[in-house]
């Protein structure tokens, strides 16, 4: 399963250890091994710091390992239980047994108090634009797509300008909301403007196998996207000889 980066964005706050920031930053680059070593010694200073726990459950989430996961946020909900992220690393580990539940009541249970888990984490704070994407997640998860397109457009508004890649995450969800809801054009200009903003080749492979599996749900849409990606390319070549003419 494919997680972001959700608890351990790199964002400078007051307080924050040198060593957190740093695992942070190791977490962003996909180098999990040290920033082990890193949280593990700011741990050793600090063991009584909620938010280490809290980063430290989600580094053992995104390599899979939930009994450790939930030991974190466990000593997290004790250290610091009205904290937005032991909220939204709740939610996240709910969200996570749901996805790998083969019972599908169960499944749902769960990814509803991943709802409500992820919403208390909002009320702490509503600008964490990755918050909003996993409750969207969750929405779309228990077919409440209209409920995520609804938290997309609120969270995209707190998505700084050049987090192109976090932009793009947005965008995918959303097109996948639409294709969910056979709206079908508005699910390929989001996956459209995704693909045009991604320098992420997982990110264009997963885009790219949306589009085909909205082909093949609509036989129709091949047509109408070859007519509109004609379209554009003649508009291109136009303003390209614009260009060209202007410049002489």
């Amino acid at each position: 399963m494919a997680l972001s980066l959700t608890g351990c964005q790199n964002n400078a706050s007051n307080g924050e250890s040198a060593q957190l920031r740093k695992a942070k930053q190791l977490i962003e680059q996909g180098n999990f091994e040290e920033a082990f070593v890193e949280l593990n010694q700011a741990l050793d200073e600090a063991p009584k710091d909620p938010n280490l726990h809290i980063n430290m459950g989600w580094l053992y989430l995104y390599t899979n390992d939930l009994e450790n996961a939930s030991k974190e946020l466990t000593l997290a909900e004790t250290l610091g239980p009205d904290l937005s992220e032991t909220y939204h690393l709740r939610g996240a580990l709910l969200n996570y047994q749901a996805q790998h539940s083969k019972d599908k009541e169960q499944a749902r249970l769960l990814q509803e108090e991943a709802v409500q888990n992820f919403q208390q984490a909002l009320k702490r704070d509503e600008k964490n634009n990755q918050t909003y994407l996993d409750l969207a997640n969750s929405l779309s998860a228990l077919n409440r797509q209209e409920d995520a397109l609804t938290m997309l457009d609120k969270g995209f508004q707190y998505i700084p300008d050049k987090d192109l890649e976090t932009q793009v995450n947005f965008q995918i969800a959303t097109c996948a909301a639409e294709a969910q809801l056979q709206r079908y054009d508005e699910a390929i200009e989001d996956c459209n403007q995704a693909l045009e903003f991604t320098t992420n080749p997982a990110s264009r492979e997963r885009i790219t196998d949306m589009i085909e599996n909205m082909k093949l749900m609509n036989p129709g849409l091949s047509q109408k996207i070859e007519a509109q990606q004609a379209e554009k390319d003649r508009q291109a070549e136009e303003n390209a000889i614009i260009d060209t003419a202007a410049s002489d």
